[in-house]
C-alpha cells in the first residue's frame, strides 16, 4: 500500500474518531441539560406541596413527597435511628432520627445530623426527650442507597443502620411504621420552646441543584466545540 493511501486512511480514520466523539460529548452534554430540566421541574413541584399544611396524619395523601407537616406527639427515643457514614463539612456522623407517634400512627423523624465519637465503635450520646411535641417538617421517602453486606442480625439501641429501611426499623421497634420520613424543620415542646439538641438540618430536596447540571453540559459542549476546532485545524494543516 502506498504512503499516499495509508495517509488517507490515517484521515479519515481520525475524521471518524473525531465525528464519535463530538457526539458522545454533545450527548453526554444534552443528558446533564434534560437532568437540569427534570431537577427544576422536581424542585417547582415541591415548592407547590410545601405550600400546603398539613396538621394530621390521615390527611396526609399516599404521594406525600414533600408535603409540609406540623404535627403534636411523642418521640420514642430509647427506639433512635442512627444512619452511618453521614459527613458533614468533612466531618463523619449520623444521622439521627427517631419514632414519633401521631394520630395513633408511627412515623420516623428525621432531627439531623450529629457528629461521630472519636472511636467507631462508640455511639454519640444522645439528649433525654421527654413531652410532647410538635414538629414541623417535610414528608419525604427514605434515600435509596446500595448496601454492602446485610445489616446485622443483633438489634441494640441506638439502632445503627447503613440504610434506611422502614421494613427492618418496623421489625425491630415493634411499631408499625408508615412508610415515611418526616425530615424535620424545627421542633417545639408543650411550652412553646424551639428545642436545640445539637443536631443540624442538612437534607436538601435534590442532591444538585439545577445549576450545576447546566454547568456540566456547557464544560460537555465546551469539549465537543474544542475537539471539532481541533480537527478542523489539523485537517487543514494537512492540507497545505
Amino acid at each position: 500500500m502506498s504512503t499516499s493511501n495509508v495517509r488517507r486512511m490515517r484521515r479519515w480514520g481520525f475524521l471518524a474518531f473525531t465525528l464519535t466523539m463530538v457526539v458522545l460529548l454533545v450527548k453526554l452534554g444534552m443528558w446533564q441539560m434534560s437532568r437540569a430540566a427534570e431537577k427544576e421541574t422536581l424542585l417547582s413541584q415541591l415548592s407547590e406541596r410545601q405550600q400546603q399544611l398539613v396538621t394530621q396524619v390521615s390527611s396526609i395523601p399516599s404521594d406525600a413527597k414533600g408535603f409540609a407537616v406540623a404535627l403534636n406527639g411523642t418521640f420514642d427515643v430509647n427506639r433512635s435511628v442512627l444512619l452511618d457514614n453521614q459527613t458533614h463539612q468533612g466531618q463523619v456522623g449520623y444521622r439521627w432520627m427517631m419514632p414519633f407517634y401521631t394520630d395513633n400512627n408511627w412515623l420516623l423523624v428525621e432531627l439531623g445530623w450529629i457528629p461521630a465519637p472519636p472511636r467507631r465503635e462508640d455511639l454519640p450520646e444522645l439528649p433525654e426527650v421527654t413531652g410532647q411535641h410538635q414538629i414541623t417538617g417535610i414528608v419525604d421517602l427514605p434515600s435509596k442507597r446500595m448496601v454492602l453486606g446485610n445489616e446485622t442480625a443483633a438489634v441494640s439501641w441506638p439502632l445503627r443502620v447503613q440504610s434506611v429501611d422502614m421494613a427492618m426499623i418496623a421489625e425491630a421497634s415493634g411499631y408499625t411504621v408508615l412508610p415515611w420520613v418526616i425530615r424535620s424543620e424545627s421542633i417545639m415542646d408543650e411550652a412553646g420552646e424551639t428545642m436545640n439538641w445539637n443536631a443540624l438540618p442538612v437534607w436538601e430536596p435534590v442532591v444538585m441543584q439545577p445549576e450545576k447540571h447546566y454547568g456540566y453540559a456547557m464544560q460537555w459542549f465546551g469539549l465537543a466545540f474544542v475537539v471539532a476546532i481541533g480537527f478542523v485545524v489539523w485537517w487543514r494543516k494537512g492540507r497545505l
